[in-house]
């Protein structure tokens, strides 16, 4: 191609003659960057390796200038008699007068040539240790340290910064606690360093079981075994599960969600390193309140509620009871089979009949009640009242509907 044919095919294609331009411009740019870098790299190892091959002065050596010094005038220096290094047990000989009134006199000349430097090393006697600049002594508490060496007349200076020591921040715990609800039942409890209650068991039938169940609360916890529910009043709260579906914890009451999960975390945070109380504490007590065992109810015509199987967003089934006006009166705990919610109805209907219930309070002091079975173990727990009259009458009326409202087909 001439150059004509060339330039004008730039001019047909100016815009990837620029592109192919600016790469090419760009490519030589980074060859340079990447020449100048390794010549940079390569002079600083030559730099550290002349360093490195030097060996510091020693001030207890001979320097060359009072070498050179003896050789042209050897008879100015006298040898320095051993005096100090003979043995205890020898005599020293004697010196002539001549030799003691020499001594001193030939020490001027040699100061005045080799000014600054050690006297020449005598035969057998001790060597002087490295004479180390002052300034240089090391510091072993100073984070940060500068040295300094002399290596023929070239000063470096080196920099080393110690590495940052960690704070060790302390961990979090809470503490947990073994309280006594009434006789032979027994539940633990978690709380926060603040004293904010952040979980509670359900019933144990002994002391020793609360505490053996601690073991298995904070297992299920590092697994993430919790449940967030959210109740008629739009408030949040969570459960904790075993795998077998068996309710171990049940926490507060929360206003929204995002409290309700910080809530979790911090009960992950702290559950497993939170001590347990050697106490054993007087709990709130449940409520004296025993409901009548009723056979029968009278049902009216319009007034009867009805029995729901419905599907949960996790895929779960769950039985809920409705009252007649469609507000939700109870829901039992979330199963993997629909057979087992149609047998969670049957075991609702027995239990709330014969008055199964307890009626407990909030941390905020608010009253809730729980349907349990003959073995103590939660069915399902209501909602929370401000008021106790409330409470029970709520009560009241799950059995009432939980008795006459109409059952799913398969009950039938």
């Amino acid at each position: 191609m001439s150059w004509e044919q060339l330039l004008e095919w730039i001019q047909n294609n100016l815009a990837i003659a620029i592109i192919i331009a600016a790469v090419f411009v760009l490519l030589i740019i980074t060859l340079i960057a990447l020449a100048v870098r390794a010549s940079h790299k390569k002079k600083r190892a030559e730099e550290e390796a002349a360093v490195q091959a030097e060996e510091p002065f020693d001030a207890g050596s001979v320097p060359p200038a009072a070498e050179n010094a003896e050789e042209e005038n050897p008879a100015d220096v006298p040898a320095v008699p051993e005096t100090a290094a003979a043995p205890a047990d020898e005599a020293v000989p004697a010196e002539t007068p001549e030799e003691t009134h020499a001594e001193p006199a030939p020490a001027a000349p040699v100061s005045d040539e080799v000014s600054g430097q050690p006297a020449a090393s005598q035969p057998e006697s001790v060597p002087e240790q490295p004479v180390i600049p002052a300034g240089n002594e090391p510091d072993e508490e100073a984070a940060d340290s500068e040295n300094e060496e002399i290596f023929d007349g070239v000063e470096v200076v080196s920099r080393r910064r110690a590495p940052a020591k960690k704070k060790d921040t302390p961990k979090k715990t809470g503490k947990w606690t073994i309280e006594i609800k009434r006789a032979g039942e027994y539940i633990a409890k978690l709380s926060a360093a603040n004293g904010e209650v952040m979980l509670s068991s359900e019933i144990y039938s002994t002391e020793a079981g609360a505490r053996n169940g601690i073991a298995t609360i904070i297992k299920c916890i590092e697994s993430g075994r919790f449940l967030i529910y959210q109740d008629k009043a739009k408030n949040f709260y969570y459960k904790l599960k075993t795998s077998t579906n068996r309710l171990l914890c049940v926490g507060e009451i929360y206003t929204t969600r995002d409290q309700c999960e910080k809530a979790v975390e911090s009960v992950k945070r702290i559950a497993a390193s939170s001590p347990v109380s050697d106490e054993l504490v007087e709990g709130i007590k449940y409520v004296d309140y025993t409901p009548v065992k009723v056979d029968s109810y009278d049902v009216k015509k319009g007034a009867r509620g009805k029995w729901k199987v419905e599907t949960t967003e996790e895929g779960k089934y769950c039985a809920r009871l409705y009252a007649s006006n469609g507000q939700l009166m109870l829901a039992t705990e979330e199963v993997s089979m629909r057979r087992s919610a149609l047998s969670a109805i049957e075991s609702v209907k027995k239990n709330s009949a014969q008055g199964n219930f307890i009626i407990d309070r909030d941390k905020f002091g608010r009253y809730y009640y729980k349907l349990r079975n003959a073995q103590k173990s939660v069915i399902c727990i209501g909602e929370t009242y401000d008021s106790l009259d409330s409470c029970i009458s709520a009560l009241e009326s799950v059995r009432r509907f939980a008795a006459t409202a109409t059952v799913p087909s398969e009950l039938q």
